[in-house]
């Protein structure tokens, strides 16, 4: 984006820090900010002048709700292994399982806090007040592809929530 004197850059990230095979590998919070931080450096060194929008992590435990209950979405997720610190045991309700999906959940509550406390630094930055981790998307917003990345009609929805949430460009 520096390379290209971009005057605007939108900001998308967590996804793959909390989706992982295991809890014990996904990306400390502390690491996660340190990280946001840096790029935010980069980008306000390089381009001074650009604006910046941050879209909030997406609630992974509402990928889990909307997709537990269909074969085909706990198929994908087993068959190839997508985001399992989430969607392991979809179907089960022992209270490990339940835990597990609280401790994620709440990962991506402090990876999202981590990017408002950050963008907030940040005169040109605009975060996007949890508006996409709050949205209540439905099944037909995941692409079955691989029930985990968004569908067309989700990536509209996203699209719309971000540019809400931005600049009055």
């Amino acid at each position: 984006v520096v390379g290209y004197n971009a005057g605007a850059s939108h900001v998308e990230m967590g996804g793959n820090d909390v989706c992982k095979s295991s809890e014990a590998q996904m990306t400390s919070i502390a690491t996660y900010q340190a990280q946001f931080q840096q790029a935010m450096t980069t980008l306000t060194t390089g381009l001074p002048n650009a604006h910046i929008m941050v879209a909030s992590v997406p609630d992974v435990l509402r990928l889990w709700e909307v997709g537990k209950d269909v074969a085909a979405a706990r198929s994908t997720w087993a068959t190839f292994g997508i985001c399992q610190t989430i969607t392991a045991n979809p179907l089960s309700t022992a209270q490990a399982d339940v835990d597990r999906r609280q401790r994620v959940h709440q990962r991506v509550v402090d990876y999202n806090t981590a990017l408002a406390t950050v963008c907030a630094q940040y005169a040109k930055c605009r975060f996007d007040g949890n508006a996409v981790f709050n949205s209540n998307f439905a099944l037909s917003d995941v692409s079955t592809a691989d029930y985990f990345h968004p569908s067309y009609a989700g990536q509209t929805g996203l699209a719309i929530l971000t540019y809400a949430a931005g600049y009055d460009w």
